[in-house]
């Protein structure tokens, strides 16, 4: 690509290649085009129009400020030019002299008009976390976040006031003349000035706190805290953020949260507390009715999925049919990088025990040290075992013709088919769960751990945890729940879904996950409340769950996200779900949802996680980017904001503490993000795919939302049908019990 001025020179040089060296002839015709606008070129020349105009607010606002100035001086220099009345009389005799009493309290001793109190100093500043004792004379500075005087005898005050710098607070005393507190107060000292004050550190002989007194000097200070402004051209919009109204969670109020993302230019913002509504009308009354800016609002709703099938991939079997219940023992919990190191299986046919299997695998790797724990199984028993390539093709002839049959089939089952997938063997299985069965058939309990169904069956289990006893346990409840089922009529397995009846208490007791339900316009404002009210009255256990089944049944006029690591999504991928599992769960989400690693940090320091690096984390992160694009679906980029600025977690950790949490030191970057700040956070996606993701894709999904009211402008009083004449009926037939057929004058 070269401008027309190039043209000679570029034509000459291919003559000399082609011409001279190839003794070729050739014949150069040009053409040219205008030149296409860039990217990068229009963000740049909206960053200058943005800076122009803030220049131009900066200068309006500074001139504004000037002509008050000169507006005041005016008016005092007109009063102190107004002559005295011409009847006031005075004479020498009546002038008395006032000589000035001698005080101990002066409250300036400078010219210098950044001088509050006493004089002016030059001494270098400490933060407040470094006073640890009586250090003598010291100079801080901070905001005063109280301020408080008190009367004490000979018409002086103590003035005691708590200071921050935001590392720690301390109290500061100073004693003063009373008549002179107008003046400090005026000269700027007050709740949540910026000041720099020197005095000596001492222990107060009346509270024994460390405090500041014998106060030498207070100056005036600007504001020192290093304030986050969004200087992209194009902004985003965050879709998951939580305030006080997350009990116990969020730390920031709605109104501050709000004002914030309007401080910074955002178009929009998306308000969902977990499981609750309570923030929306605060919401409202932030934002007036004719402000371009958007609240869409939505919830963190506790997501269960009841649209589980009780069997999968059913081909008319019967419970006469031949099952092998089977157990997995794995180095891990996600089949792409852990490996299987024991398989035990029980042939049931007919509802009797027939055959088993059992066999260790050996890992090609160490066993990690909390699975030989957990499961007894060491390096030196699996070392001189075959492989998984060996093993597999044996326990497959093994299952030939049989349904498979697991506790918790999910886990074990994506183990076999990952390594039937990489060995290239056929992956066609009947699967039963028994935990899906015993949700049905033994609703009474609360957990469905395998040693917990066994204890209520009266099913004896030893070596818990070893693949070879959980088989042949998991084997003998299922024989159990054979015997159910045909007391309750069923004989084949596409019966088993008639009694898939979900009712309160069975959602009460399955697994929960976080999603995002956002309202597009008012019909779905109605839904979601709906949602919210069945969710708090009739599937309420320990938090308010929404059943998808539910969901589905109010989804007009609303958008799901799969929301954070709690989500069943991210969940499923982490975990190594079967593709159709994920497929399933994709299809059932609107949009898809990935946030900065640093939310997910704790991953790397638990041992229920796979992940063990930051790549680990981005990975996840670029699987569901994958996800979004095989499957035609918006992922946005959520900070799920629990808090407005980094130095804010330490009000959430103290909640956390409070709550229980061992990790409540360790607060996750929960806060609101710039559009710059999500750019970079996610720069390993690529710059334009951050781009989709940070600013396109959730300004799409704002778009889908209309700008709505949480509630509406009448009062909605009831309307009852012929209601006039049915008050009118019950006061007579009242006034007639009372006074008989005829009713007194004044009555009727």
């Amino acid at each position: 690509i070269i401008a027309r001025e190039r043209q000679r020179e570029l034509i000459e040089f291919l003559e000399k290649v082609i011409c001279e060296r190839c003794g070729l002839d050739l014949l150069v015709e040009c053409e040219f085009m205008e030149p296409k606008g860039r990217k990068q070129i229009e963000k740049t020349d909206l960053i200058i129009a943005q800076e122009i105009h803030n220049v131009a607010v900066r200068a309006g606002n500074a001139m504004a400020k000037q002509q008050t100035e000169e507006k005041k001086q005016v008016h005092q220099t007109k009063e102190e030019k107004t002559p005295a009345a011409p009847n006031s009389k005075t004479t020498k005799s009546d002038e008395k002299k006032e000589f000035p009493k001698r005080s101990f309290y002066r409250a300036k001793r400078s010219e210098n008009p950044d001088v509050i109190y006493g004089r002016e100093f030059e001494d270098e500043c400490i933060s407040i976390d470094q006073i640890l004792g009586e250090m003598g004379e010291v100079a801080i500075r901070g905001q005063i976040l109280s301020f408080d005087t008190r009367d004490i005898r000979n018409e002086k005050s103590i003035i005691i006031m708590s200071v921050t710098d935001f590392t720690d607070t301390i109290v500061v005393k100073i004693f003063t003349r009373t008549e002179e507190l107008q003046t400090l107060t005026e000269a700027g000292l007050k709740k949540g000035a910026f000041i720099k004050l020197k005095g000596v550190t001492t222990i107060d002989r009346f509270d024994s706190e460390l405090t500041i007194a014998s106060v030498v000097g207070i100056m005036k200070s600007a504001d020192f805290r290093s304030s986050r402004m969004d200087h992209s051209p194009q902004k985003r919009v965050e879709l998951h953020c939580h305030t006080k109204m997350s009990d116990m969670d969020g730390v920031s109020s709605v109104k501050d949260i709000i004002n914030r993302a309007k401080e910074w230019g955002h178009p929009a913002i998306a308000i969902t507390d977990h499981g609750d509504v309570q923030g929306f009308t605060d919401a409202f009354h932030t934002v007036s009715k004719d402000d371009p800016f958007k609240v869409i609002y939505g919830v963190e709703a506790y997501l269960v999925d009841d649209l589980f099938s009780m069997v999968e991939n059913e081909k008319g079997q019967t419970l006469s049919d031949t099952f092998v219940v089977f157990d997995l023992e794995t180095t891990g919990f996600h089949p792409d990088n852990s490996k299987i190191i024991e398989i035990g299986a029980v042939k049931v046919n007919n509802g009797v025990i027939t055959e088993r299997f059992s066999s260790f695998v050996n890992p090609k790797v160490p066993i990690p040290y909390r699975i030989e724990e957990l499961t007894s199984i060491s390096d030196d028993m699996v070392k001189n075992e075959k492989e998984i390539d060996e093993i597999l093709p044996e326990f497959l002839r093994f299952c030939d013709g049989a349904v498979m049959v697991a506790h918790n089939a999910d886990f074990d089952m994506s183990f076999i088919k990952h390594n039937c997938e990489s060995l290239n063997l056929p992956a066609d299985f009947t699967v039963l769960d028994t935990v899906t069965m015993a949700r049905i058939l033994l609703p009474s309990l609360n957990k469905y751990k395998l040693d917990v169904v066994a204890k209520a069956l009266g099913i004896s289990l030893e070596h818990h945890h070893r693949a070879v006893d959980d088989a042949a346990c998991t084997a003998l409840i299922f024989i159990e729940f054979i015997k159910m089922l045909r007391e309750r009529g069923v004989e084949k397995l596409s019966e088993l879904e008639s009694l898939k009846k979900v009712g309160p208490e069975v959602i009460g007791k399955m697994p929960s996950y976080h999603a995002i339900i956002l309202a597009t316009n008012d019909i779905g404002r109605i839904n979601l409340y709906r949602l919210i009210s069945v969710s708090h009255l009739k599937y309420y256990n320990r938090r308010p769950r929404i059943p998808k089944t539910e969901f589905l049944k109010y989804r007009e006029g609303l958008l799901i996200g799969s929301a954070c690591e709690a989500g069943e999504l991210f969940r499923a991928v982490e975990g190594g779900k079967s593709k159709e599992v994920i497929t399933r769960l994709v299809n059932f989400y609107d949009y898809l949802e990935i946030q900065p690693i640093g939310n997910n940090q704790f991953m790397l320091k638990s041992d229920k996680h796979d992940a063990k690096t930051e790549e680990d984390l981005q990975e996840l992160n670029r699987k569901i980017v994958k996800l979004g694009e095989e499957f035609h679906k918006l992922v946005v980029a959520t900070c799920d904001v629990h808090f407005l600025d980094p130095e804010d977690e330490i009000y959430r950790r103290i909640i956390m503490a409070g709550k229980g949490f061992k990790d409540a030191d360790e607060q996750a970057p929960l806060y609101l993000r710039t559009t710059e700040e999500m750019l970079e956070e996610f720069q390993y996606l690529g710059s334009e795919k951050a781009e989709e993701i940070v600013i396109t894709n959730p300004n799409k999904i704002a778009d889908m939302c209309d700008k709505i009211s949480p509630v509406r402008p009448d009062k909605c009083p009831p309307v009852i049908d012929n209601s006039e004449q049915l008050l009118r009926d019950i006061c007579y037939n009242k006034a007639h019990e009372m006074y008989g057929e005829h009713l007194p004058s004044v009555v009727e």
